[in-house]
């Protein structure tokens, strides 16, 4: 099995999620991979370049196989950090790179970058790389103001150009608010789209391996 996810936006939790579904399905007795085809925002690490969103998931489980394709620096989209960098990204070896990594793997989650018209290349949206895998799409939101047209947008997007919505999963839910926009998020997004909700995952601070755990274990 293998799932995409893309978020509605930037710093909604996507690398969260992804590491919390591997964690899951790793504590499920699969292996888990998690493979991120484009990360920009290195980090240097004792004169070595590492992709933060994956030694997210090492930190937490040396089990998960991880892979980067491509590994730019700068915290822009990777087709500039690529651009800038001088560096030609080639879908060719993201598919080739993509498949004989998961056939390693039970089930690897692909991580994007940004949303999903977040550019991948200098010809190439994220939804046009998630087109190239072809596989399903997990697409994470966050129950605020404002969201719920980025939320509607992306998923009208995935469906008017034949990408496959695994579902939504609804990050960061507050713990106790009075704020209308997130009280009233989710009977919201039922009623104007009927793309299944995956799971919904609590505003965690600071959590251990085995809470994160316990809270993506029924999703998926």
């Amino acid at each position: 099995m293998e799932y995409f996810i893309t978020g509605i936006d930037t710093d909604i939790g996507k690398t969260f999620i992804t590491k919390g579904l591997a964690l899951a399905q790793e504590a499920l007795g699969k292996r888990a991979g998690v493979y991120k085809p484009l990360q920009s925002g290195a980090i240097k690490r004792n004169s070595e370049f590492l992709a933060p969103d994956l030694e997210a998931v090492k930190e937490l489980s040396s089990k998960i196989n991880t892979k980067c394709s491509y590994l730019l620096e700068g915290e822009v989209s990777p087709a500039l950090a690529a651009r800038l960098a001088g560096v030609k990204i080639d879908i060719n070896k993201i598919k080739s790179d993509f498949k004989e990594f998961s056939n390693q793997n039970d089930i690897t989650f692909v991580e994007g970058a940004g949303g999903i018209l977040a550019p991948a290349t200098d010809n190439m949206l994220c939804a046009d790389l998630i087109k190239a895998l072809d596989i399903p799409v997990i697409i994470v939101t966050v129950p605020f103001l404002g969201r719920l047209n980025h939320t509607l947008l992306t998923v009208h997007y995935a469906k008017t150009n034949n990408i496959d919505i695994k579902g939504i999963i609804i990050n960061k839910i507050p713990n106790e608010t009075n704020d209308l926009a997130s009280l009233n998020f989710i009977k919201e997004l039922q009623m104007y789209t009927d793309t299944k909700i995956l799971g919904m995952v609590k505003d965690l601070k600071f959590p251990d391996k085995n809470t994160i755990i316990e809270e993506f274990k029924n999703i998926l």
